[in-house]
């Protein structure tokens, strides 16, 4: 129904920097005049297509000042190169996700939530930068310590990533309130790798932390949506995810699932640099598991046979 795979070819196909992307991208650190272009063009592809400079202008209600001014804001020479992107874009990559409406039925409901998840990651492979995510895997890679900060939906990131870290033996810790993101902050020095987590980029409370992270020397990584946020413009390197937020705000939930995937680049990615000493620390990590879980599944059989687990220096008798 959704056709991911030529969907998913056609996106990395296109230039990384396609329009809407970067429309999005740069939505937020736009002014008023700029976002009210924005919009148009968002919401009329067409129409906006057709026009040329006064008459995109006169069109969204601003002056063609602001129509070049905002070509240069979100990364084009000029009005030509952006009319030539936006041509290309409506061609090679498709829209998937609509507008929920109360007529949908059940089925109609949950194909747009799997519609979301898959624009989303498409939109976001399509913009994320490969050199930026291979910088930070380097970064991790010679690290004394990698502190991860997010509040909310975000912190639960910040702590998925923590476990994928734990798992190569590489030194991390998440930090989800912001007291201890301040004082983790404040104790960062060179050879630390901070991240942050905001989908918004906006949480003051992670802003915070990265910048007093990077003014102590570490180097401060941003995970966000906005490419022009508080949050990437404290850090050294921004990896971008691409959502379109609708009416109902599923934002939070397809962040997830884009960050997630991120999450996961940089694990494969740490996990191909080094992988005989990640193997030893997964294999421990594994085997102690296993110990426990072994442990646990032993008392638990002598506890429904109503027997009382015998213990012997804190572990279970053979």
């Amino acid at each position: 129904m959704f056709q991911t795979n030529k969907w998913l070819k056609s996106s990395l196909n296109a230039s990384t920097g396609s329009c809407i992307l970067r429309i999005r991208s740069h939505y937020q650190a736009l002014n008023p005049s700029e976002k009210q272009l924005a919009d148009l063009v968002l919401s009329h592809r067409e129409t906006a297509l057709d026009l040329d400079v006064t008459k995109l202008s006169k069109e969204a209600g601003v002056s063609a000042a602001t129509v070049s001014r905002f070509c240069h804001r979100i990364g084009f020479a000029g009005f030509r190169e952006f009319k030539i992107a936006l041509a290309q874009e409506m061609v090679s990559v498709p829209l998937v996700f609509e507008d929920f409406d109360p007529a949908d039925d059940d089925t109609t409901r949950v194909n747009k939530v799997f519609a979301a998840y898959i624009q989303s990651l498409i939109d976001t492979r399509a913009i994320v930068s490969v050199p930026h995510v291979l910088t930070v895997v380097d970064r991790i890679t010679r690290s004394k310590c990698v502190y991860l900060y997010g509040i909310g939906s975000s912190g639960l990131m910040a702590v998925e990533a923590s476990h994928r870290l734990a798992l190569l033996g590489i030194p991390c810790r998440a930090h989800t309130d912001p007291y201890e993101q301040i004082i983790s902050a404040s104790l960062s020095q060179k050879g630390v790798v901070a991240i942050g987590f905001s989908h918004s980029g906006t949480s003051r409370n992670t802003v915070e932390a990265i910048r007093i992270a990077r003014e102590h020397g570490a180097f401060a990584v941003a995970i966000t949506n906005y490419a022009d946020s508080p949050l990437a413009r404290e850090a050294d390197v921004s990896l971008l995810t691409s959502l379109h937020e609708k009416r109902i705000h599923v934002a939070t939930l397809t962040s997830r699932v884009a960050q997630l995937t991120l999450i996961d680049c940089l694990y494969i990615l740490l996990a191909s640099r080094g992988l005989d000493r990640f193997r030893e620390a997964t294999s421990s990590v594994e085997a102690e598991l296993s110990r426990i879980l072994r442990i646990e599944r032993t008392e638990s059989t002598l506890r429904n046979s109503g027997k009382k687990p015998k213990r012997k220096q804190g572990k279970v008798s053979k």
